[in-house]
């Protein structure tokens, strides 16, 4: 004898792992982060996708760090790997608008957000490191998005 509920049974079986997925397994990722600061008061925050390895993530995080250190003697620089994100910090990996000028690579696998008191010189920085990568393979590219537009 076949269940005529059984159809609905898989269903509701499969939303909730899904949805127990979505909120679980950004937990078991580790996201590499590097924060600077230059001379001229702009704040830098740099969010690759994650890792599942903390060893892959460290030492990203470390490739990145070191050749901000080697090109901007004068930043101060701090790298890390966080085992999943707060919400503000999901919410900079996502395409929901920033209160801060940001870049994004396509696919979302690279953001960088600009802060400082001015906006117009964050967005200026903004637009300046979209223009650095406009020579870049398409993929590879940082699109800048001014703050508060859905990126």
């Amino acid at each position: 004898m076949r269940y005529k509920g059984l159809p609905l049974l898989i269903l509701g079986l499969t939303l909730l792992l899904t949805a127990a997925a979505i909120e679980f397994l950004p937990e078991t990722l580790y996201f590499p982060v590097v924060e600077y600061s230059m001379p001229e008061n702009i704040q830098v925050a740099l969010f690759k996708s994650g890792e599942l390895d903390k060893s892959s993530c460290e030492q990203g995080a470390s490739r990145v760090a070191n050749a901000i250190r080697a090109s901007c003697p004068g930043c101060k620089v701090v790298d890390r790997c966080l085992r999943g994100l707060d919400a503000e910090r999901r919410k900079i990996l996502s395409q929901e608008p920033l209160s801060t000028p940001s870049v994004r690579q396509q696919g979302g696998k690279l953001t960088m957000t600009f802060a400082t008191g001015d906006l117009q010189l964050a967005l200026a920085v903004c637009r300046q490191t979209e223009q650095q990568t406009a020579s870049q393979p398409v993929g590879q590219r940082l699109r800048c998005f001014p703050a508060l537009v859905a990126r």
